[in-house]
């Protein structure tokens, strides 16, 4: 799978397009809340795109680690695309500076490619890693149920994990099923190379009675 774009929404939930591996190019439009692990992942990419965007916290530093702490509460990263292939391959990111008028400016960071000679930003095999982590939040979102919920809506026993949904536990052939049965009933949208897909119900488990 391919992640194309990412975005984390003012609701605190997920959009998300990918390729897949028969070339469907899938949008899905998220209702669950992010999980606090996919948070951390795009918190990571703040610091590049302090630097991409030649924010004033970047402006005589060269050394990464250096930035002010104060950067995490004036940037936030809501979203990145990945685009270009082998060594043209990069990212976009996308974010917001909190203005001290209460404003917020909206900022996109310029195509970076990650392992090209030519590119002339220094931490971009860092930013290529971190990119990867979030696709792998990503993944886990989209296709294992890693959401954060509350405690008492757990359709399960108390001593499971409450940071997470259970996986699913029907496995299918084709990933495209086995995403459609694991967004069935929580009200996303998906989108199919530009085809909407109806969402299912949930399945029922019928209990026999003696």
């Amino acid at each position: 799978m391919n992640i194309l774009k990412a975005k984390v929404t003012k609701d605190n939930t997920l959009e998300a397009m990918f390729k897949n591996e028969n070339g469907d190019t899938v949008t899905i439009d998220g209702k669950n809340i992010v999980h606090k692990d996919l948070t951390a992942a795009f918190t990571a990419l703040i610091p590049h795109f302090a630097f991409l965007c030649e924010q004033r916290e970047s402006y005589m530093i060269d050394i990464m680690p250096d930035l002010p702490d104060t950067i995490y509460e004036n940037l936030e990263v809501t979203g990145y695309s990945v685009g270009g292939s082998d060594n043209s391959e990069g990212a976009t990111l996308t974010g917001k500076r909190f203005l001290k008028s209460s404003k917020i400016l909206n900022l996109n960071s310029p195509f970076t490619m990650f392992s090209n000679e030519n590119e002339e930003y220094k931490y971009a095999f860092e930013l290529h890693e971190v990119i990867q982590n979030c696709n792998f939040e990503v993944e886990k979102y989209l296709f294992e149920k890693k959401w954060a919920i509350v405690q008492q809506d757990l359709p399960f026993d108390g001593d499971a994990n409450s940071d997470t949904m259970p996986f699913p536990d029907h496995v299918s052939d084709n990933p495209l099923d086995e995403l459609v049965e694991t967004l069935a009933g929580t009200g996303a949208s998906l989108t199919i190379n530009g085809k909407k897909v109806k969402q299912r119900r949930p399945r029922q488990v019928k209990e026999n009675v003696a």
